[in-house]
């Protein structure tokens, strides 16, 4: 079951429909390939029209039909969002992109790091969600995790490298920077989140749910897991386990890192203030633009580069989304899928996000 429609007037329906025959035919492939249940894509192009698409099911028992406008957790796309109010309050002479996170956190070991080291995820402080850490969130769905917890996780555990001297993924970067906005912002992050981006974006159907909500708001799809036990390496690769259905595990964990709610319109929203820099001073963006290359992607002030795509993506406990405006022509390109990952670990919308991008080439 599918939905079209374009975003483009009618004298563009010629461009949208050749969008649609080059973009629809990868897109199922890969979904098919991927075993991914329900997906909402959405392409925006400066020069070939738009083309948004909600394909396969919202609910595997039910068998509703995904649709355009519902609200899925984008998990770490919210990253992008908990670092623009840090960029904006240091902006504002609040705190400084060079100050130490340490005094901030008095009982954890911040490795003589700093906000910038945080933002670009050159810390070397550990991520507090490893795979030990994931296994408890399956065993208790509905815990209310708090920062002191989530800080619990890592005591003791060494750093991966002194502050500024590689380059890794932490949530615990994150869980920190949104700590440091409460305390300068003066609101909760999803206060902050709402009140200075969410609202003058207009982006209406996003929300940061509160620590005990672990709902999504109506209309929204169920999100799906598969076990990681799986054998590639059988032939054929096997056996596919069972979805699981993990809609309802609490996000609270998420907090600064992961734990928005979005629409497919509003990343589209999203995607075009983030790289152009709609809320932040030129100097401020261009700090958002320095790179930091020799980890798995070049990565900005909360921001990454995916061969050429600039945004983020999200993987949380249900859904996988990639929110992205290609470097090259500014070419929107938004992926939402209601599973966790293909069973084989790879990223649904991660890898489709880059299969759209190389079918429609610019120029």
């Amino acid at each position: 079951s599918d939905s079209t429609s374009t975003g483009a007037p009618s004298d563009d329906a010629s461009d949208a429909a050749s969008l649609e025959s080059v973009l629809l035919p990868v897109i199922t492939e890969q979904m098919e390939q991927m075993q991914i249940p329900g997906l909402i894509v959405v392409v925006q192009t400066p020069d070939r029209g738009s083309y948004e698409v909600a394909l396969g099911v919202a609910d595997v028992e039910t068998e509703e039909p995904m649709a355009l406008d519902m609200h899925v957790r984008i998990g770490s796309n919210t990253k992008t969002m908990t670092a623009t109010v840090v960029l904006q309050l240091v902006q504002e002479g609040e705190l400084g992109l060079d100050d130490p996170l340490a005094p901030y956190f008095p009982g954890v070991d911040t490795n003589e790091a700093t906000v910038r080291e945080a933002l670009n995820m050159t810390s070397g402080i550990p991520t507090y969600s490893t795979d030990p850490f994931l296994n408890r969130l399956a065993d208790d769905p509905a815990k209310i995790w708090t920062s002191d917890d989530l800080f619990a996780t890592i005591a003791g555990r060494p750093h991966s490298f002194p502050a500024g001297e590689g380059w890794e993924y932490s949530n615990t970067n994150y869980l920190m920077l949104g700590l440091i906005a409460e305390q300068h912002g003066g609101a909760s992050l999803g206060e902050l989140i709402t009140d200075r981006l969410f609202t003058p974006l207009q982006m209406s159907g996003c929300s940061m749910p509160a620590p005990d909500d672990p709902t999504l708001p109506s209309p929204s799809p169920r999100g799906y897991q598969y076990s990681t036990l799986w054998d590639p390496e059988a032939s054929p690769p096997g056996p596919v386990l069972p979805l699981v259905d993990v809609t309802d595990i609490n996000p609270s964990w998420g907090f600064g890192a992961g734990e928005a709610i979005c629409t497919a319109a509003d990343m589209v929203i999203w995607a075009e203030a983030l790289v152009s820099g709609e809320l932040l001073d030129e100097t401020m963006q261009d700090e958002r633009f320095d790179f930091v290359t020799g980890g798995s992607l070049p990565y900005g002030l909360g921001i990454g580069d995916f061969g050429g795509l600039i945004g983020h993506n999200g993987q949380i406990s249900g859904f996988q989304t990639q929110v992205t405006s290609r470097a090259t022509d500014g070419t929107v390109i938004v992926v939402l899928a209601n599973v966790t990952q293909a069973p084989d670990l790879q990223l649904p919308a991660t890898t489709l996000s880059a299969l759209i991008s190389r079918a429609i080439a610019a120029g």
